[in-house]
């Protein structure tokens, strides 16, 4: 009787590396989803104030990856700090994926799209033979993470670009972190990889050829926030579309009734002539009093539309919020990928601290490294989970960290 294989060594994360919030969890837990390998994390969101630990959001996302690819799990519970997550490495496609249909439950409005981020990587690489609907019940638009309009007009047509299939997004109802609690959802159809994903380039930017603005705010606002993009654009349309562009400027603004005096959003996404989408926004937190209302508006434009500009002038292919999530799918791309995040002068854009975590968490579990071009050598996974020569030796073999 053949030996038994040892088992694969586990890989210690340490959670207050760089970073050190959910990110660095979320992402070490698709990746060992994907792989197989066994994962410790320590001291979770140690950097968050309030002592870290697992949040309901966190907890969903540890319970579905671990079910999905059958882990065996210890230390999982609301605020618990040190988790271990090992996945069977003889499980197959997970039964819910083959049906289609995933139903993702949140009892508070955590986000959404984090639980997307979460899962997103372990879908398109799960190797299931049809789209799968995945409906997601939480939080649709919540402070210090994306937004349902960031996901659809930047991050799905962006992954489009690198050759993801295409996300269908359905937003169902919103849910908010201001004003009354209340549970939203959205679905989102995504179609799985058939092979592995080829190596792409985010090199040229191009011209920025159009800008959209998204409001979402107190109706009595609108007419407001209007005017102020106006005069927004007027001031700054050098800055934005360039001054060698011939063409008219094309502009367009949407508003949507937040039906709440907390909630006001605003979300300005600029594309380029190769179709590149820089997008920045921001769901405006601070305090709304009475007597100083008429300051939210210009407060909440002139903010946004300072960070579009930081984007557009750096000349990067991503913008900051973006550059973070394409890690992933470098690292997991067959062959060179490569992500101008821009240049101030002669210096490369340093990628934010997000970005700094999701290329740690890719190198302690796939072993791959990013240059300061933005580029990585990834793994060539396939969605069959079976790897090839060097691709195979970095996913099957675990070396201690």
């Amino acid at each position: 009787m053949a030996p038994n294989p040892a088992a694969p060594t586990i890989i210690h994360l340490e959670g207050t590396t760089l970073e050190g919030g959910g990110q660095l969890l979320r992402l070490a837990l698709g990746l060992s989803s994907l792989t197989k390998k066994p994962i410790s994390i320590t001291n979770i969101r140690g950097r968050r104030f309030g002592g870290g630990g697992l949040r309901a959001q966190h907890l969903t996302c540890v319970q579905w990856l671990g079910q999905a690819c059958d882990a065996r799990l210890s230390g999982v519970g609301l605020k618990s700090k040190e988790i271990t997550f090992a996945p069977d490495a003889m499980k197959g496609a997970n039964n819910e994926l083959e049906t289609g249909h995933v139903r993702i439950n949140q009892s508070t409005p955590g986000s959404v799209n984090l639980v997307l981020q979460a899962i997103l990587p372990y879908l398109l690489f799960s190797g299931a033979q049809s789209p799968i609907h995945v409906r997601i019940a939480g939080g649709t638009n919540v402070s210090n993470s994306p937004s349902y309009d960031y996901i659809a007009q930047v991050l799905v047509p962006m992954l489009e670009l690198i050759g993801i299939p295409q996300i269908e997004a359905q937003i169902h109802l919103r849910s908010w972190s201001q004003g009354t609690s209340e549970i939203g959802s959205v679905t989102y159809t995504i179609t799985p990889l058939k092979s592995k994903l080829p190596a792409f380039q985010l090199l040229e930017r191009g011209e920025v050829k159009s800008v959209t603005a998204t409001i979402i705010a107190p109706k009595d606002t609108e007419q407001s926030f209007r005017e102020e993009l106006d005069v927004m654009f007027e001031r700054r349309e050098s800055r934005i579309f360039g001054t060698t562009s011939n063409n008219e400027p094309e502009i367009e603004v949407t508003f949507e009734d937040s039906h709440n005096d907390k909630r006001y959003y605003l979300l300005l996404v600029a594309t380029t002539t190769t179709d590149i989408k820089l997008g920045r926004d921001w769901l405006y937190n601070q305090g709304v009093r009475p007597g100083k209302l008429e300051k939210i508006v210009p407060t909440v434009v002139r903010k946004v539309s300072d960070d579009l500009l930081t984007e557009i002038e750096h000349g990067g292919c991503v913008d900051e919020h973006l550059r973070d999530q394409l890690v992933v799918f470098q690292a997991l791309a067959e062959g060179k990928s490569t992500v101008f995040g821009g240049k101030k002068g002669d210096v490369f854009v340093e990628p934010s601290l997000h970005a700094q975590t999701a290329q740690w968490v890719a190198h302690e579990i796939l072993d791959v490294d990013f240059d300061e071009q933005g580029g990585c050598e990834g793994v060539g996974l396939c969605p069959c989970g079976e790897q090839k020569g060097q691709a195979r030796a970095r996913i099957g073999e675990t070396t201690p960290k």
